[in-house]
Protein backbone atom coordinates (compact mmCIF):
# COMPACT_ATOMS: atom_id res chain seq x y z
CA UNK A 1 0.00 0.00 0.00
CA UNK A 2 1.43 3.30 -1.00
CA UNK A 3 1.31 6.02 2.24
CA UNK A 4 -0.09 9.31 1.59
CA UNK A 5 2.90 11.44 2.52
CA UNK A 6 3.85 14.92 1.84
CA UNK A 7 7.56 15.39 0.22
CA UNK A 8 10.46 16.53 1.97
CA UNK A 9 13.74 18.71 2.04
CA UNK A 10 17.03 16.94 4.04
CA UNK A 11 19.36 19.31 4.67
CA UNK A 12 22.20 16.93 5.38
CA UNK A 13 22.02 13.20 3.15
CA UNK A 14 25.04 10.73 3.88
CA UNK A 15 25.34 8.35 0.92
CA UNK A 16 27.66 5.33 1.17
CA UNK A 17 28.91 3.85 -1.69
CA UNK A 18 29.56 6.23 -4.36
CA UNK A 19 28.70 4.00 -7.27
CA UNK A 20 25.75 4.12 -9.89
CA UNK A 21 22.76 3.90 -7.40
CA UNK A 22 24.75 6.67 -4.51
CA UNK A 23 25.73 8.74 -6.76
CA UNK A 24 22.54 8.73 -8.75
CA UNK A 25 21.16 9.26 -4.86
CA UNK A 26 23.39 12.06 -4.25
CA UNK A 27 22.29 13.94 -7.50
CA UNK A 28 18.66 13.53 -6.84
CA UNK A 29 19.64 14.95 -3.68
CA UNK A 30 21.07 18.04 -4.59
CA UNK A 31 18.88 18.34 -7.61
CA UNK A 32 15.56 18.53 -5.43
CA UNK A 33 16.85 20.05 -1.97
CA UNK A 34 18.10 23.17 -2.14
CA UNK A 35 19.55 23.58 0.77
CA UNK A 36 21.18 20.55 0.44
CA UNK A 37 24.58 18.95 1.39
CA UNK A 38 25.52 15.39 0.50
CA UNK A 39 28.35 13.63 2.19
CA UNK A 40 29.99 10.87 0.44
CA UNK A 41 31.88 7.55 2.21
CA UNK A 42 33.98 5.30 0.31
CA UNK A 43 37.03 3.48 0.61
CA UNK A 44 38.50 4.67 -2.55
CA UNK A 45 40.32 8.27 -1.63
CA UNK A 46 40.60 9.05 -5.43
CA UNK A 47 37.19 8.32 -6.59
CA UNK A 48 35.16 10.15 -3.81
CA UNK A 49 37.56 13.04 -4.81
CA UNK A 50 36.66 12.74 -8.64
CA UNK A 51 32.41 12.02 -7.30
CA UNK A 52 33.18 15.33 -5.37
CA UNK A 53 34.81 17.46 -8.81
CA UNK A 54 31.92 16.13 -10.78
CA UNK A 55 29.45 17.79 -8.58
CA UNK A 56 27.98 15.13 -6.76
CA UNK A 57 29.18 15.45 -3.12
CA UNK A 58 29.31 18.44 -0.82
CA UNK A 59 32.11 16.64 0.85
CA UNK A 60 33.50 13.39 1.56
CA UNK A 61 35.36 10.82 4.03
CA UNK A 62 36.78 7.47 4.05
CA UNK A 63 35.31 7.15 7.66
CA UNK A 64 32.00 6.55 8.98
CA UNK A 65 32.69 8.71 12.39
CA UNK A 66 31.22 11.06 14.65
CA UNK A 67 33.54 13.57 12.99
CA UNK A 68 32.22 13.02 9.72
CA UNK A 69 28.54 12.53 10.08
CA UNK A 70 26.96 15.52 11.43
CA UNK A 71 23.95 14.95 13.75
CA UNK A 72 20.63 14.14 12.55
CA UNK A 73 21.65 13.10 9.07
CA UNK A 74 19.98 11.08 6.61
CA UNK A 75 21.63 8.15 5.70
CA UNK A 76 21.61 5.79 2.25
CA UNK A 77 23.45 2.76 2.12
CA UNK A 78 24.25 1.79 -1.32
CA UNK A 79 26.40 -1.03 -0.97
CA UNK A 80 26.19 -5.14 -2.01
CA UNK A 81 23.48 -6.40 0.18
CA UNK A 82 26.13 -8.14 3.01
CA UNK A 83 27.51 -4.76 3.59
CA UNK A 84 24.32 -2.87 4.04
CA UNK A 85 23.83 -3.85 7.76
CA UNK A 86 27.90 -3.01 9.14
CA UNK A 87 27.22 0.18 7.34
CA UNK A 88 23.98 1.09 8.48
CA UNK A 89 25.18 0.54 12.31
CA UNK A 90 27.96 2.34 11.62
CA UNK A 91 25.52 5.40 10.74
CA UNK A 92 23.00 5.50 13.65
CA UNK A 93 25.79 5.17 15.53
CA UNK A 94 27.88 8.00 14.33
CA UNK A 95 24.65 10.39 14.45
CA UNK A 96 22.61 9.95 11.82
CA UNK A 97 18.59 10.45 12.86
CA UNK A 98 17.33 8.03 10.77
CA UNK A 99 19.04 5.40 8.16
CA UNK A 100 17.69 3.92 4.69
CA UNK A 101 19.53 1.87 2.04
CA UNK A 102 19.34 0.56 -1.58
CA UNK A 103 19.76 -2.84 -1.47
CA UNK A 104 17.59 -5.29 -3.60
CA UNK A 105 17.26 -7.60 -1.00
CA UNK A 106 15.51 -7.34 2.36
CA UNK A 107 15.15 -10.18 4.39
CA UNK A 108 18.87 -10.75 5.20
CA UNK A 109 19.15 -7.23 5.80
CA UNK A 110 16.03 -6.41 8.01
CA UNK A 111 17.25 -10.08 10.49
CA UNK A 112 20.27 -8.19 11.00
CA UNK A 113 19.23 -5.15 11.61
CA UNK A 114 16.22 -6.00 13.78
CA UNK A 115 18.74 -8.20 15.96
CA UNK A 116 20.65 -5.17 16.58
CA UNK A 117 17.29 -3.70 17.73
CA UNK A 118 18.15 -0.56 15.03
CA UNK A 119 14.68 0.82 14.91
CA UNK A 120 15.94 3.85 13.17
CA UNK A 121 17.14 1.86 10.47
CA UNK A 122 13.56 1.31 7.41
CA UNK A 123 15.35 -0.80 4.78
CA UNK A 124 14.20 0.18 1.16
CA UNK A 125 14.52 -0.85 -2.13
CA UNK A 126 14.05 1.57 -5.03
CA UNK A 127 13.43 -0.50 -8.18
CA UNK A 128 15.38 1.84 -10.22
CA UNK A 129 19.20 1.35 -12.23
CA UNK A 130 20.83 0.16 -15.40
CA UNK A 131 23.09 -2.26 -16.52
CA UNK A 132 26.07 0.99 -16.17
CA UNK A 133 28.16 0.88 -12.60
CA UNK A 134 30.21 4.28 -11.28
CA UNK A 135 29.41 7.59 -10.02
CA UNK A 136 30.21 8.30 -13.83
CA UNK A 137 26.83 7.35 -15.19
CA UNK A 138 24.40 8.97 -12.29
CA UNK A 139 21.34 10.35 -12.93
CA UNK A 140 19.26 12.65 -10.84
CA UNK A 141 16.38 11.63 -12.66
CA UNK A 142 16.97 7.67 -12.12
CA UNK A 143 14.07 7.45 -9.38
CA UNK A 144 11.84 9.12 -11.16
CA UNK A 145 7.96 7.67 -11.37
CA UNK A 146 9.70 4.07 -10.50
CA UNK A 147 8.61 1.93 -7.35
CA UNK A 148 10.52 1.91 -3.74
CA UNK A 149 9.39 -0.66 -1.43
CA UNK A 150 9.92 -0.46 2.27
CA UNK A 151 10.15 -2.95 4.75
CA UNK A 152 10.11 -1.35 8.20
CA UNK A 153 10.27 -3.74 11.14
CA UNK A 154 9.64 -2.23 14.78
CA UNK A 155 10.33 1.35 13.73
CA UNK A 156 8.36 4.73 14.85
CA UNK A 157 5.76 5.65 12.70
CA UNK A 158 7.74 9.32 11.91
CA UNK A 159 10.78 7.97 10.77
CA UNK A 160 9.02 5.60 8.34
CA UNK A 161 7.20 8.76 7.27
CA UNK A 162 10.39 10.57 6.78
CA UNK A 163 11.90 7.96 4.97
CA UNK A 164 9.09 7.42 2.59
CA UNK A 165 9.48 11.38 2.22
CA UNK A 166 12.95 10.96 1.19
CA UNK A 167 12.22 8.34 -1.52
CA UNK A 168 8.88 10.26 -2.60
CA UNK A 169 10.90 13.85 -2.65
CA UNK A 170 13.01 12.45 -5.56
CA UNK A 171 10.48 11.13 -7.85
CA UNK A 172 9.53 7.49 -6.80
CA UNK A 173 6.11 5.93 -5.47
CA UNK A 174 6.27 4.40 -2.13
CA UNK A 175 4.91 0.74 -1.03
CA UNK A 176 5.31 -0.96 1.75
CA UNK A 177 5.84 -5.01 2.46
CA UNK A 178 7.40 -6.91 4.94
CA UNK A 179 10.97 -8.46 3.55
CA UNK A 180 9.93 -11.59 2.86
CA UNK A 181 7.10 -10.29 0.85
CA UNK A 182 9.85 -8.44 -1.22
CA UNK A 183 11.96 -10.71 -1.38
CA UNK A 184 9.59 -13.35 -3.17
CA UNK A 185 7.89 -10.95 -5.41
CA UNK A 186 11.49 -9.58 -6.38
CA UNK A 187 13.00 -12.81 -6.90
CA UNK A 188 10.11 -12.75 -9.92
CA UNK A 189 10.31 -9.38 -10.99
CA UNK A 190 14.19 -8.35 -10.52
CA UNK A 191 16.12 -11.09 -10.05
CA UNK A 192 14.87 -14.05 -12.13
CA UNK A 193 15.13 -11.32 -15.34
CA UNK A 194 18.92 -11.28 -14.45
CA UNK A 195 19.42 -14.69 -14.35
CA UNK A 196 17.96 -15.38 -17.57
CA UNK A 197 19.36 -12.49 -19.80
CA UNK A 198 22.63 -14.56 -18.11
CA UNK A 199 22.19 -17.32 -19.24
CA UNK A 200 21.21 -16.09 -22.77
CA UNK A 201 23.76 -14.45 -23.25
CA UNK A 202 26.12 -17.24 -21.89
CA UNK A 203 24.15 -19.67 -24.51
CA UNK A 204 25.87 -17.98 -27.35
CA UNK A 205 30.09 -18.13 -28.29
CA UNK A 206 31.57 -15.36 -29.02
CA UNK A 207 32.63 -15.90 -32.82
CA UNK A 208 28.56 -15.76 -33.33
CA UNK A 209 28.26 -11.91 -31.79
CA UNK A 210 28.08 -10.46 -35.44
CA UNK A 211 25.05 -12.38 -36.18
CA UNK A 212 23.23 -11.13 -33.25
CA UNK A 213 20.11 -8.48 -33.42
CA UNK A 214 17.92 -6.41 -31.46
CA UNK A 215 16.50 -9.79 -29.65
CA UNK A 216 19.51 -10.78 -28.46
CA UNK A 217 20.69 -6.99 -27.33
CA UNK A 218 17.52 -5.98 -25.59
CA UNK A 219 17.37 -8.88 -23.89
CA UNK A 220 20.52 -9.44 -22.10
CA UNK A 221 21.54 -5.24 -21.80
CA UNK A 222 21.03 -5.93 -18.06
CA UNK A 223 23.65 -9.40 -18.47
CA UNK A 224 26.47 -7.01 -18.26
CA UNK A 225 25.72 -5.65 -14.64
CA UNK A 226 28.22 -6.12 -11.69
CA UNK A 227 28.91 -10.23 -11.16
CA UNK A 228 30.01 -9.23 -7.70
CA UNK A 229 26.47 -7.34 -6.98
CA UNK A 230 24.52 -10.16 -8.42
CA UNK A 231 26.44 -13.03 -6.83
CA UNK A 232 25.23 -11.40 -3.51
CA UNK A 233 21.70 -10.82 -4.41
CA UNK A 234 21.31 -14.21 -5.50
CA UNK A 235 22.79 -16.32 -2.64
CA UNK A 236 21.04 -13.56 -0.10
CA UNK A 237 18.29 -14.44 -1.57
CA UNK A 238 18.60 -17.70 -2.55
CA UNK A 239 15.20 -19.98 -1.79
CA UNK A 240 12.77 -17.43 -3.35
CA UNK A 241 15.52 -17.35 -6.50
CA UNK A 242 15.42 -20.55 -7.10
CA UNK A 243 11.86 -20.85 -6.75
CA UNK A 244 11.81 -18.63 -9.39
CA UNK A 245 13.65 -20.47 -11.66
CA UNK A 246 11.63 -23.73 -10.75
CA UNK A 247 8.66 -21.83 -12.47
CA UNK A 248 10.90 -21.22 -15.06
CA UNK A 249 11.73 -24.21 -15.67
CA UNK A 250 8.78 -25.40 -15.42
CA UNK A 251 7.36 -22.87 -18.59
CA UNK A 252 10.37 -23.77 -20.71
CA UNK A 253 9.62 -27.59 -19.96
CA UNK A 254 6.10 -26.75 -21.64
CA UNK A 255 7.96 -24.65 -24.57
CA UNK A 256 10.46 -27.39 -25.26
CA UNK A 257 7.64 -30.05 -25.08
CA UNK A 258 5.38 -28.67 -27.64
CA UNK A 259 8.30 -28.02 -30.28
CA UNK A 260 9.10 -31.89 -29.71
CA UNK A 261 5.38 -32.44 -30.41
CA UNK A 262 5.20 -30.18 -33.12
CA UNK A 263 2.45 -28.53 -31.25
CA UNK A 264 2.03 -25.25 -32.90
CA UNK A 265 -1.23 -24.41 -31.32
CA UNK A 266 0.49 -25.08 -27.76
CA UNK A 267 3.00 -22.62 -28.72
CA UNK A 268 0.31 -20.01 -30.21
CA UNK A 269 -0.88 -19.80 -26.64
CA UNK A 270 2.07 -19.98 -24.59
CA UNK A 271 3.42 -17.16 -26.52
CA UNK A 272 0.48 -15.53 -26.37
CA UNK A 273 -0.34 -15.83 -22.36
CA UNK A 274 3.82 -14.43 -21.86
CA UNK A 275 2.99 -11.26 -24.13
CA UNK A 276 -0.99 -10.43 -22.49
CA UNK A 277 1.53 -9.83 -19.26
CA UNK A 278 4.22 -8.18 -21.21
CA UNK A 279 1.92 -6.00 -22.66
CA UNK A 280 0.15 -4.46 -19.41
CA UNK A 281 3.43 -2.55 -19.31
CA UNK A 282 2.99 -0.76 -22.08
Amino acid sequence: MEPELSLTEEQTVVVVGVGLMGGSVAAAALSRFHECRVIGIGRNRERLRQAADAGLLSDWSETISAETIPHGSFGVVCLPVDQIPNAAQALLEAGCEVVTDAGSVKGSICRAMNARRARRFIGAHPIAGNEHSGFEHADPDLFAERACILTPLDSEPADVDRVAAFWRSIGMTVYQMTPDEHDRVLALTSHLPHILASVAAGCVAPELLPFTGTGYRDTTRIAVGSARLWASILTDNARHCLDSVQAAQLLLARFRTAIETNDAALLEVLWEESARTRRLLL
